[in-house]
């Protein structure tokens, strides 16, 4: 996840704040941003000329998505899955060899 930091100059006789994509942003103070929440953001606001904006490295972490985890996790299902599938093969051939 990448993270950001975007501050806003407003220009000569403007309003002191603006919101943006549902950030509320004041003229001349920085606020932080993450890629999993405000990637659109990040990306429109490095080519907006009234806000500067530091863009850092992706960390390789991924922020969870809200909800309950898995109860199994996705190896043991693919295997699972495999085996169901192989069952199901094997029957199916016991079917046609007695008829």
């Amino acid at each position: 996840m990448k993270k950001a930091t975007a501050t806003y100059v407003a220009p000569e006789g403007d309003n002191k704040v603006v919101e943006m994509g549902g950030v509320t942003f004041f003229d001349g103070k920085s606020v932080d941003l993450n890629s999993f929440d405000h990637e659109h953001l990040i990306s429109k606001l490095a080519n907006n000329q009234h806000f500067d904006i530091e863009v850092g490295e992706d960390d390789g972490k991924v922020k969870r998505k809200p909800g309950r985890p898995p109860k199994v996790k996705p190896a043991e299902t693919k295997l699972a899955e495999t085996k169901q599938t192989d069952k199901a093969q094997a029957s199916s051939a016991q079917t046609t060899d007695a008829t």
